[in-house]
């Protein structure tokens, strides 16, 4: 199983803890723009907590390549189990970090940069949501999800020339989620080599500041009688 370490957690000036950024990136990975990130989320959020969690994955990958593995190949058995266990041990950290912090699931956002945005996208595969947000820079579906809940929405950031995953994965991985009807957005930075860039950072802001999750559309569709229940749509990101 893949360790995953945390490396740095923010804490808001104050005692409220409005939401919970979890970001995971590679262990060995120089991220330049990671101080514009956190930055900004700090501006934007002031109320967040971040947490930056490492994990490394240069020693074996295969797992993640299971999308690129055709249906029938003897590996794709070997590679699940794998898989499986790595989205779990992401999902225990998420979770303790939630519980840690009193931010619910509905409030986290999940940032995934590269490889890793690759297993955060796994995360898709669990049967139940465990962040509002999943949001990846350059990353690919290590397997795609059958159905997909609404109180999850995915926002793909990708650089057209990305040479570590091509643009046309994330176009691909848009059209995956489209076909389950699931909440997802797409930007790709044209002329560009970087996903995790200022340009595509901004971009996600921009997501969060105004994309509405279409869960609050089911929400406010909901029958007069639900809403004198007490019933609202819970804390969110947006």
């Amino acid at each position: 199983m893949t360790e995953i370490k945390t490396s740095q957690i923010l804490l808001p000036e104050g005692d409220t803890h409005g939401q919970l950024f979890y970001i995971l990136h590679e262990e060995n990975e120089q991220l330049t723009n990671m101080p514009f990130l956190l930055g900004t989320i700090r501006a934007e959020f002031p109320d967040a907590v971040i947490r930056i969690a490492v994990v490394a994955l240069d020693e074996d990958t295969a797992w993640l390549d299971a999308a690129d593995a055709e249906p029938d190949a003897p590996a794709t058995a070997q590679l699940a189990p794998r898989l499986a266990a790595n989205i779990k041990s992401l999902e225990h950290d998420i979770q303790a970090g939630q519980h840690i912090h009193g931010v619910l699931s509905e409030a986290t956002a999940v940032i995934g940069v590269g490889p890793a945005g690759s297993l955060v996208l796994g995360l898709t595969l669990l049967e139940q949501p465990i962040a509002g947000r999943l949001i990846t820079f350059g990353a690919k579906f290590p397997a795609y999800p059958l159905e997909l809940s609404l109180d999850t929405t995915v926002h793909l950031l990708h650089a057209d020339r990305d040479m570590a995953v091509p643009s046309a994965r994330a176009r691909e991985a848009h059209e995956r989620m489209a076909q389950l009807q699931a909440d997802a957005t797409i930007d790709i930075a044209m002329n560009s080599a970087e996903s995790f860039s200022e340009v595509l950072i901004g971009k996600m802001f921009e997501r969060l500041k105004t994309c509405v999750p279409l869960r609050y559309w089911r929400y406010a569709a909901e029958s007069e009688s639900d809403k004198e229940e007490g019933r609202t749509p819970p804390t969110s990101l947006h």
